[in-house]
């Protein structure tokens, strides 16, 4: 299945369906345990999690990008509505700058969608958020298919 994917304005829009259940595929974005089996960039190497699954907890990912070090991802959940929506806030490039990141799961075609929508996207950060989310969702299809992460 293909990735389908848009940006404008400053907004990401992603759209993959996995052959998984619903149930499924939220708690691989919403435990710790796995995503840092499939979270990060094309060159992350490891990720460390902590998620807090409710409204106002914690939603961090500090991903070790080959070449680059440790970048983290420290976002804090506004919305968790299991298995059919998480959201997000994480901190832009600039002070008092905010990132949105709203991803739904409905059921499809046998398996489930995934629509993530991240939104505030900084100018210039456009085609790096978008090849990150690019690596995740391939890297999420794989880990369905019992592809780990190396340690």
């Amino acid at each position: 299945m293909k990735t389908e994917t848009s940006f404008e304005n400053g907004t990401l829009t992603m759209t993959r369906v996995y052959d998984m259940p619903r149930a499924a595929v939220f708690a691989a974005w919403t435990e710790a345990s796995q995503t840092k089996e499939w979270w990060g960039c094309g060159d992350t190497t490891h990720v460390a999690s902590e998620i807090e699954p409710q409204v106002g907890g914690k939603y961090i990912h500090a991903m070790t990008i080959k070449n680059v070090g440790v970048h983290p991802i420290n976002g804090m959940l506004t919305v968790f509505e299991p298995p059919a929506r998480l959201a997000y806030e994480m901190p832009g490039m600039s002070e008092g700058e905010q990132m949105l990141v709203d991803v739904t799961f409905t059921e499809a075609d046998g398996g489930t969608r995934v629509q993530l929508t991240q939104s505030l996207i900084p100018d210039g950060l456009g085609e790096v958020i978008t090849n990150g989310w690019t690596a995740s969702f391939e890297r999420l299809a794989r880990y369905f298919k019992g592809e780990r992460r190396a340690a």
